[in-house]
């Protein structure tokens, strides 16, 4: 089967029985794919939630139907155990065929307190996972790992690098997705096994997508600050150094000049003072996360940037030119990322996030 949806419907014929009672404590027959699916094949779907509102729709509409022998294809959803249907009125009973679906039961070798907390918008990836990589019975921690491996995209126990840890959070982040607590718990734990990410917040920064921002905003300046020792270095005056005037507009974190003539900042977040925005793996990312507002630039007047320079976008525009490249980036990434209707509510989520800097960006500027 190519999709978790197909061992439910095969249940799903119609003209089989007029009344089908299905317990359903996963929610998987509200999926909205499946439900929408389900009514196209003529399936008339109805959650017992109130017993008196339930009775009403059932007598009035359903029952009289019946009555002049005619058929109906009536689900009845409970979102209940397999066992509890018997707490079900007697005439239900009687007159209904009883089906049950479960996690457990789609995914019989991974760990059901897992998978129970996974967005049903997962369950794709995850079935696709288990079908082409099938798993052997797992407990909490390799249901955990797998999922994060295979869902996610991330190989928690492979990334042993500042570069590979930043890649990984930024497309966790960037891409909006949404890990259950849970998970972001296990990935945080694997990674402290490594002894070069110890001094890092991931508490903070793996479950929380502002505070991962704020992480990298405050270590911008930083970075350019060294970016423009190493220039003068190569230039022969070191000493030009100690006059450059950099800092934030969104933390304003205090430059202290040190008897050593290093530049300290006051950094919120723990961790290591640099970053490599550098990367080619990273600075593609940094690039669109100034360009959408989700980084601030910052003054940096002591620093010359080519206008082609990736690290143009992170620097306060010096003049209208430069908000007109940013607004065409972003017109750029509007177009590249239109979801379409395969894609997650995540998807939109950030196309509208991109659609309301643009917005912004141009009737603020007219």
């Amino acid at each position: 089967m190519s999709s978790w949806r197909d061992a439910i419907l095969n249940d799903f014929v119609p003209n089989v029985s007029k009344l089908t009672l299905v317990a359903d404590p996963d929610s998987l027959l509200t999926e909205e794919k499946l439900a929408l699916e389900l009514c196209g094949r003529g399936f008339d779907l109805i959650e017992f939630n109130d017993p008196v509102e339930f009775r009403y729709a059932y007598e009035s509409k359903y029952r009289s139907i019946w009555d002049r022998d005619e058929h109906t294809d009536l689900v009845v959803i409970l979102h209940l155990q397999d066992a509890e249907l018997e707490s079900l009125p007697y005439d239900l009973r009687q007159a209904g065929r009883k089906l049950s679906f479960n996690l457990g039961e789609l995914f019989p070798n991974l760990s059901y307190p897992v998978i129970e907390k996974l967005d049903r918008s997962l369950l794709d990836s995850l079935y696709d996972a288990q079908r082409k990589s099938p798993p052997d019975r797992m407990g909490d921690n390799a249901t955990k790992d797998f999922i994060l491996r295979y869902v996610f995209g991330i190989a928690a126990e492979l990334i042993s690098s500042d570069v590979e840890l930043l890649r990984a959070l930024l497309r966790l982040h960037y891409g909006k997705i949404q890990i259950p607590f849970t998970l972001a718990e296990r990935l945080v734990q694997v990674l402290r096994e490594h002894s070069g990410f110890k001094a890092w917040p991931l508490d903070e920064i793996v479950p929380d997508d502002e505070a991962f921002f704020a992480f990298l905003q405050e270590r911008w300046p930083v970075f350019l600050s060294r970016l423009r020792k190493a220039d003068q270095l190569r230039e022969g005056s070191p000493d030009q150094w100690a006059g450059e005037s950099i800092g934030t507009s969104r933390s304003d974190a205090p430059v202290v000049r040190t008897r050593d003539g290093e530049h300290q900042y006051g950094l919120k977040f723990p961790g290591p003072d640099v970053l490599p925005f550098d990367h080619q793996d990273i600075k593609v990312y940094i690039d669109n996360l100034f360009v959408e507002g989700k980084l601030s630039p910052i003054h940096a007047t002591e620093i010359d940037v080519e206008p082609g320079s990736w690290i143009r976008c992170g620097i306060v525009p010096a003049s209208a030119d430069d908000d007109e490249i940013r607004i065409s980036r972003l017109f750029e990434l509007v177009e590249k990322n239109l979801p379409t209707e395969e894609s997650r509510y995540s998807d939109w989520t950030a196309f509208a996030l991109k659609w309301a800097e643009l917005s912004s960006l141009i009737h603020c500027g007219s």
